[in-house]
């Protein structure tokens, strides 16, 4: 007699769990919120603080790493404390000052030896494949530190080889990405506002929609005030605006008996007024979605690294000439009764000019000439 052979294959165990409405109810109730600065900067995930140059986006990150690695409130906010990175990719030596000068002017803080801070004064690049992520990694793990809070200062400094108008920030967000979910903490990045709209973020949206939270700074002129106004949070309120108040404090006196002095935040409060709602934008004219359609299929095929002046970050472009072809070749008018070849040109030379400039002025769209041709990017 033989033995029967089971040739059924063994079930395989479930790589993926289906939660049931009942799972789903458990886990939300055994959940809790957890926040950096409480119902403004999250807990994990990435975030940015951006603003114009001398808006004191760099101070209020710093004011902001020295709080939470001391446990003391920010903005009037509770904190959750938290070892702290702070990458000084962009003079470091500043940011050494600026510490000095926050920790010498601030009575609300612990004992320097419970303040659990420390400082990379290098740009880790991370704008182009993996980069320096495993070793930027490697480094702090090798600390045994675990962090709350990375700070990267700034994101054009560590954006390496990479483009920050295409692939570059995609990859960027990526690695941050990637390095908040190692440590299980938030990733912080002070960011420029974008060339032609100081109310958003510079570059490719790909960072905008990557996201967790957005706060731009706003620096009243002439002043040593900033307007933060929380623009992003997912999940919760955004919109919250607060006003930073800065001070010039001296330090020390260097080897001549002159002052060495810096900027500190004395306080972070609630604005005073929340702006009026904004009115709904017009929607954008067909033609002129059209022509960003043609102009970043043009950057994908054909399109060149310009830099738009001698201080403006390289950006993606194309000749308006190659985009004029293509737009061309897409709508395919035809003449109108008796309008001979010459008119029908002349007509399409003018619409185009004219979408261009709509488009110009609605700041959808940017331009630069450079050797005697016009450029054309979406900003």
């Amino acid at each position: 007699m033989h033995d029967t052979i089971n040739l059924r294959p063994k079930p395989k165990t479930a790589k993926f769990k289906l939660e049931t409405i009942n799972e789903i109810l458990a886990e939300f109730a055994n959940s809790k919120e957890e926040w950096l600065v409480k119902k403004f900067w999250p807990a994990r995930g990435v975030a940015v603080i951006y603003g114009k140059a001398r808006s004191f986006k760099s101070f209020l990150a710093i004011d902001l790493g020295l709080a939470v690695a001391g446990g003391v409130d920010w903005a009037g906010r509770k904190t959750k404390q938290a070892a702290v990175i702070y990458i000084a990719a962009e003079a470091p030596a500043g940011v050494r000052k600026r510490i000095a000068g926050r920790l010498a002017a601030r009575d609300d803080q612990p004992p320097y030896d419970s303040i659990r801070f420390r400082m990379i004064p290098a740009a880790p690049k991370l704008g182009a494949g993996q980069d320096d992520l495993s070793e930027l990694i490697a480094s702090i793990d090798a600390t045994g530190v675990a962090p709350g809070l990375i700070t990267i200062d700034t994101l054009a400094q560590t954006l390496g080889a990479g483009d920050e108008n295409s692939s570059g920030m995609i990859q960027y967000v990526a690695n941050a990405t990637a390095l908040a979910n190692h440590f299980k903490c938030l990733v912080l990045i002070v960011h420029h506002v974008g060339l032609s709209d100081d109310q958003r973020l510079r570059g490719h949206s790909s960072l905008h929609c990557g996201i967790d939270a957005q706060a731009l700074c706003d620096r009243k002129e002439g002043t040593f005030s900033t307007t933060i106004t929380l623009q992003k949070l997912k999940d919760d309120e955004d919109e919250i605006r607060l006003e930073a108040q800065l001070s010039r404090v001296v330090i020390r006196c260097d080897e001549d008996g002159d002052d060495v002095s810096t900027l500190v935040v004395d306080s972070i409060k609630g604005a005073a007024e929340k702006p009026k709602a904004a009115k709904s934008a017009k929607p954008i004219p067909r033609r002129q979605r059209l022509l960003m359609d043609v102009i970043a299929e043009a950057i994908a095929e054909i399109g060149e690294s310009i830099r738009p002046s001698a201080d403006a970050p390289l950006v993606r472009a194309v000749p308006d000439e190659a985009v004029r072809e293509r737009l061309y070749a897409r709508i395919a008018e035809k003449p109108r009764p008796n309008e001979t070849p010459a008119r029908l040109a002349e007509r399409q030379r003018k619409t185009f000019n004219e979408t261009i400039r709509s488009a110009l002025e609605a700041k959808t769209l940017a331009a630069v000439e450079q050797n005697r041709e016009r450029f054309l990017w979406i900003p």
